[in-house]
């Protein structure tokens, strides 16, 4: 029997085959997402481009629709947008909690199978109730949780703080204790980025890509922010263009400190940092606030991205935020959405009944 995972987001989903012993076997992805679903208004959309997505794979890999065992699927497929909305579950989430509440559900029309749904996580306020005042104490992700469970499953320490920086559409850190998802903050940048990109006075500015990152033009990008707030510090990018002899990949490199920096910005407020004269202090979990409280040495941040991704937190962190030990997380030959699949379904097995 083969196992069969989906990892579908806003705007694509991968899929991922399985054989008896768990091993990779085939991929494939369709750019389709909740998003389709959403504009289309066509509830089904999603539910029928997939099932297509795997007919395509047992086809390829000369099997039929009878050998798929299992069906797992995260991310935004489980929204309101999705195949079936999930609740999110409240941290802290550890591996066990997930897969605790894992969501069966029949799908009738097109795969005509129950189909496994890993829900996505949220913070909560501590008063339990969501105010004006309060509202920006709300943080959630749908596929990031099981991104963080495959980065943790082959992670080397599982003891311990760190802080991992998912970047994205909507870049997601979360704060890790012990395994558990502690804390969450939620951005949006890649989405404003392209939007910045494609529909405001500073696509001239941004014509064509960049290879590489310019820290100087990172770190300038993150002062301005600092300096003159948002609005006036992306401006600055098209003065850039207009008064000096930049290049296409310094105005990229100046945009992403602006944007990034104010996702630090962000992590560093909601996590709770102070400020402490003890060398020797570790970090702690406040557990009335779920935060990492700084009392010491720097937290080890790691950049679950790619290596200009790597670059562009470092050189701010380095400069501006000395209480993050910025470190890239490299990636293996399986992506961490499908090691976290197979993570919670293995954890999910502890918890069935015995035949």
């Amino acid at each position: 029997m083969y196992n069969v995972y989906f990892d579908s987001g806003t705007t694509n989903t991968r899929m991922y085959v399985f054989n008896c012993k768990e091993e990779l076997v085939y991929k494939s992805e369709k750019s389709v997402g909740s998003k389709d679903s959403a504009l289309s208004g066509d509830k089904d959309l999603l539910a029928r481009e997939l099932c297509l997505l795997l007919e395509k794979g047992c086809a390829e890999l000369k099997i039929g629709r009878e050998a798929v065992g299992e069906i797992w699927m995260s991310g935004m497929i489980t929204s309101p947008n999705g195949i079936v909305e999930v609740p999110h579950i409240t941290i802290p989430v550890d591996l066990h909690k997930l897969a605790l509440n894992v969501f069966l559900f029949y799908e009738k029309k097109f795969f005509k199978k129950e189909i496994h749904f890993i829900p996505g996580i949220k913070s909560f306020p501590a008063e339990g109730k969501i105010t004006a005042e309060n509202v920006d104490e709300i943080n959630n992700m749908r596929g990031e949780e099981t991104e963080i469970c495959g980065i943790m499953s082959s992670f080397p320490a599982s003891k311990g703080n760190f802080i991992f920086v998912m970047p994205g559409s909507h870049t997601q850190v979360a704060a890790v204790k012990d395994g558990s998802i502690v804390n969450i903050v939620s951005t949006i940048t890649g989405e404003l980025f392209k939007a910045l990109k494609s529909q405001t006075i500073l696509a001239s500015s941004l014509e064509g890509g960049y290879e590489k990152i310019d820290t100087e033009m990172v770190r300038l990008g993150y002062r301005n922010l600092q300096k003159y707030g948002f609005n006036r510090a992306i401006y600055i990018d098209r003065s850039l263009l207009l008064f000096t002899d930049s290049t296409a990949e310094q105005r990229h490199s100046y945009l992403e400190g602006v944007l990034n920096g104010g996702v630090l910005q962000a992590v560093s407020a909601a996590f709770g940092w102070k400020s402490d004269k003890n060398p020797k202090a570790q970090y702690e979990t406040e557990d009335k606030t779920r935060a990492l409280k700084k009392i010491g040495e720097p937290i080890d941040m790691y950049i679950c991205g790619s290596e200009n991704q790597f670059h562009i937190y470092k050189a701010i962190a380095e400069d501006f935020f000395p209480e993050y030990s910025v470190k890239r997380m490299e990636y293996g030959n399986m992506p961490f959405s499908a090691l976290g699949y197979k993570a919670v379904a293995a954890e999910y097995k502890t918890l069935q009944p015995i035949p």
